[in-house]
């Protein structure tokens, strides 16, 4: 029955959409090559980010990387080109309703976009029904115009109350790339594959596009390109429009490798790094945060990057990747949580192990008086477990001194196993593979699985193979 209230709201927008658009419709742009993305969901809001083009689709001839992405070990230093998909000054609103509901859809007032933003604008939508499903609209036109140059649907979940006991899937994967994409201008198939899943919210852990990685970006001009990018894709847009999304960054995503505050990268600075992905992408006052889905899920995302200390540093009690305010947060509200299952979703590791060579995160000697600090916190939680970003295999470890579970998700895809790999140390790995993928968590009637995933489907089942499988709550 929930299926088909959505499917029929579905129609009813389609249905709208082509009327709101006879007769009316403006060919000279703006439009939304970049499409739209829904985050930061919670029981009452969510937030709705848009992005006005010049032109209708992305120009992918730009650069052959940016539909052939680059073989294993090739090397091509080429910058990022920029005007792969043009800001242009207009204005847009957003019409949203809950998909069971028999009324008008409510609308933001039209907004024009501005130029120093990169033409974007979020929409922080209020007043919403928990655990609801909800439709919107966005609609954009000209500056003054009274006739639409495009528009698009879209649709997300709320969460439900802390009282619901109601069943949740949710989505993580990490380290994704143009020169890893696998479907050409259709983007990363993973997409197209974890829609199908239908889940109630996604995480990206970082490194959603990578500015030192070919084509490069040292500027902001460049930086910005790549971000439009990204999302013109086919499979990401597609996805991006009818999922709750949840965005967090890493190294990559800021400035360069392994990076902290202070670098620069060719003339990109590391706070034009946090400018322009907060810019990005759909964000709150804070970078990390929690939030509750129903009666037995609680998420915690943290940030990695903006508080951290040098890696260059002695380590010792003052070093520091979360920064002591972000860590008092995370350890008090965590002990005040009754939820069920505690998911720690954190760019790097805090378990391990790592592979050779990196000083960056929790699991690696830089940063091992943080790092105990938090296994031994974490092990003293019932039901709490690690989620980790940033590895370019997908895994399952327990630290043999503490018990705590990590869960690498793994990159989008196979074709992201540059930069190597650990071998399995069976004092640690319950699953090691070396591969990419997703993660698939799932909770009913308060039982919790997780479910490493590849991003492609399995034969003619029209589902992804499913590498390993976690029964969660045992530790």
């Amino acid at each position: 029955m929930y299926y088909q209230c959505v499917k029929l709201r579905q129609i009813i927008i389609a249905v709208y959409l082509s009327i709101s658009l006879d007769g009316v419709a403006d060919s000279s742009g703006p439009y939304l090559a970049s499409g739209i993305k829904i985050g930061e969901v919670d029981q009452t809001s969510a937030i709705v980010w848009v992005r006005l083009t010049h032109e209708k689709r992305a120009h992918f001839d730009k650069l052959p990387i940016l539909t052939k992405g680059l073989k294993r070990n090739e090397k091509d230093a080429e910058s990022m080109p920029e005007g792969v998909a043009r800001g242009m000054a207009g204005e847009v609103r957003v019409g949203y309703v809950a998909t069971n509901e028999k009324r008008a859809f409510a609308w933001t007032d039209w907004t024009q976009v501005l130029a120093e933003n990169d033409f974007t604008h979020q929409f922080k939508l209020a007043d919403l029904k928990s655990g609801a499903s909800y439709s919107c609209i966005v609609q954009v036109r000209g500056v003054g115009s009274d006739k639409l140059s495009s528009t698009t649907n879209g649709s997300f979940k709320t969460a439900p109350k802390k009282t619901q006991p109601v069943p949740i899937r949710f989505i993580v994967t990490t380290c994704q790339s143009v020169r890893s994409i696998d479907s050409g201008a259709q983007g990363h198939v993973a997409y197209k594959t974890m829609l199908e899943l239908d889940p109630h919210f996604f995480v990206h852990t970082g490194d959603i596009l990578y500015y030192d990685k070919a084509p490069l970006c040292k500027n902001i001009k460049q930086a910005r390109a790549k971000w439009n990018l990204i999302f013109a894709y086919e499979h990401n847009m597609n996805f991006h429009r009818q999922v709750s999304s949840y965005f967090m960054k890493d190294d990559h995503d800021t400035l360069k490798n392994d990076c902290w505050p202070g670098q620069t990268y060719g003339d990109l600075t590391f706070d034009q790094g946090l400018k322009i992905f907060r810019e990005q992408v759909p964000m709150g006052k804070k970078t990390y945060r929690t939030i509750r889905w129903g009666k037995h899920v609680q998420i915690w995302l943290t940030e990695h990057r903006d508080f951290r200390t040098s890696n260059r540093v002695e380590d010792g009690p003052e070093k520091t990747i979360l920064g002591m305010e972000q860590k008092a947060w995370l350890m008090r509200t965590m002990k005040q949580s009754d939820a069920t299952h505690k998911f720690l979703i954190v760019p790097g590791p805090i378990v391990g192990p790592d592979k050779r060579g990196k000083n960056d995160n929790h699991s690696n000697k830089g940063f091992s008086n943080e790092g105990q600090q938090l296994r031994n916190f974490l092990a003293k939680q019932k039901n709490t477990y690690v989620i980790c970003g940033d590895r370019h295999w997908q895994y399952c470890s327990k630290d043999p001194q503490t018990g705590v579970l990590e869960m690498g998700c793994g990159p989008v895809n196979d074709q992201h196993m540059f930069g190597g790999a650990p071998k399995a140390d069976k004092t640690y790995h319950r699953f090691f593979g070396k591969k990419g993928g997703f993660l698939a968590v799932t909770v009913v009637d308060g039982k919790a699985k997780a479910e490493w995933m590849s991003a492609d489907v399995k034969g003619n089942t029209g589902k992804p193979e499913i590498r390993y499988t976690e029964l969660l709550g045992s530790r």
